[in-house]
């Protein structure tokens, strides 16, 4: 390609928007309609023109969405703000009762907590025994609280053992 093309190209090149839309002159057209018959370049870029007027066309601007649109916006407004009314004064009733029974609930276990200590009955002692077996032998250890660890349980029986010898 000749330096004088080049040249050409690149000025033909910013109309070829203008080429598509319709808007240039008849002898300015008919000069790129010619100089795209022989210029592969020039045709791949006006390819290239028609794709982006396409995709400028998807995202152009909408318009002023009139007053129809704002209308049926405020009605699903209303529509939504009736269904969270109704949905509201359903369960209104079941909260009430709920928050009541749970009231009522912490207020006994607050009055027989209450009852509890001021009656000053200690916990009464087990008096249950314990049957444990070391060997084949078996032993039987009273037990006033219960062991809190295995630890215990072995040195309970370890000290029984060594009484009984």
């Amino acid at each position: 390609m000749s330096e004088q093309n080049k040249i050409d190209c690149k000025k033909l090149e910013v109309l070829l928007e203008d080429y598509l839309g319709g808007a240039l002159s008849r002898p300015l057209a008919e000069n790129l309609a010619a100089h795209l018959e022989f210029c592969p370049d020039c045709r791949a870029a006006l390819d290239d023109a028609r794709l982006s007027s396409r995709l400028a066309g998807v995202f152009e601007e909408a318009g002023d969405p009139g007053p129809a649109f704002t209308r049926g916006v405020m009605a699903r407004i209303g529509v939504a703000e009736r269904w969270v009314r109704e949905q509201a004064s359903f369960w209104h009733p079941i909260e009430t009762l709920a928050w009541r029974l749970a009231f009522s609930a912490a207020l006994a276990l607050v009055l027989l907590f209450t009852y509890d200590l001021r009656a000053g009955n200690p916990p009464a002692p087990p008096t249950e025994t314990t049957a444990l077996a070391h060997q084949t032998d078996v032993v039987t250890i009273p037990v006033s609280s219960p062991p809190s660890g295995g630890d215990q349980v072995l040195l309970a029986i370890a000290e029984k053992y060594h009484e009984r010898q």
